[in-house]
């Protein structure tokens, strides 16, 4: 994406209240500016995704922003997620030091390994990484957040899919009603949501937008490559390489390496 198509990313602002008596953090957004700029993401990028991959983008990458708004600011976290049937892998982060967000799908040569997972990632300031897989069961990008949560954060959480692009997501805080947590349905949400006595503790912004740069994705791969630059270009002077991010092809020249590392 172009310096002047991140200067016209469109923001969503994820709104983030505590639930008083019942002790849960309820955050939300309406997130069809994000879904606007993904699709022509895809478009420009002469991606078509078929068999409902692309609903399953579009709640992967909301989904990951709410609980993003719901974790420190220093945090930026990666779900990647593979499902066996389907043969599809999913990729989405959300930074919330910068407000990104970005997402891709997989579709080839994709790895069997008998059953469905997410592999999560969370990456702090200071270089302190945490990462963590669960399998899951089910096709559903919603439920599969929830059994993440209650295997790996090990504690309860409910996503749900409201009217229009809105999407919500409610997690257990200390002494939780859990009952009340189990069995909430979508429109006491959407109440809770538009209750204007329960003003957001806080509100976060992101914006689809990567932020790849030919400069960048040298930087990711240099290591790997670096040694091996004659088998690797051959005669030519340039390659193409995928974001593994967001998919966008980039031209990387060698120039890039032949310099030394590049810079960020």
């Amino acid at each position: 994406m172009s310096a002047e198509q991140a200067a016209s990313a469109m923001e969503v602002s994820v709104s983030c209240r505590f639930v008083r008596g019942r002790n849960a953090l309820l955050a939300s957004a309406d997130f069809e500016p994000v879904f606007v700029d993904l699709y022509l993401h895809l478009g420009q990028s002469g991606v078509v995704l078929t068999g409902g991959a692309d609903v399953k983008l579009k709640q992967l990458v909301a989904l990951l922003a709410l609980c993003a708004a719901t974790r420190p600011r220093a945090e930026t976290l990666a779900w990647t997620v593979h499902f066996e049937q389907q043969e599809m892998n999913l990729f989405a982060v959300a930074e919330n030091p910068s407000g990104r967000i970005a997402g891709r799908v997989f579709s080839q040569n994709i790895k069997r390994g008998g059953t469905n997972v997410l592999h999560a990632e969370v990456a702090s300031a200071g270089g302190v990484h945490r990462r963590s897989s669960v399998d899951f069961s089910g096709d559903s990008i919603l439920r599969m957040a929830e059994q993440f949560y209650a295997q790996s954060e090990q504690r309860p959480a409910r996503c749900f899919e409201l009217d229009g692009d809105h999407f919500a997501f409610l997690v257990a805080q200390p002494d939780c009603d859990l009952a009340w947590l189990s069995s909430v349905a979508a429109p006491e949400i959407g109440e809770l949501i538009d209750d204007c006595s329960r003003a957001p503790l806080e509100v976060r912004r992101y914006a689809f937008y990567c932020g790849c740069t030919p400069v960048r994705i040298a930087a990711a791969i240099g290591p790997a490559i670096r040694g091996e630059l004659d088998a690797v270009f051959g005669s030519d002077q340039y390659i193409n390489v995928e974001c593994p991010r967001c998919g966008v092809r980039h031209e990387i020249g060698r120039e890039l390496f032949d310099s030394g590392s590049p810079d960020k």
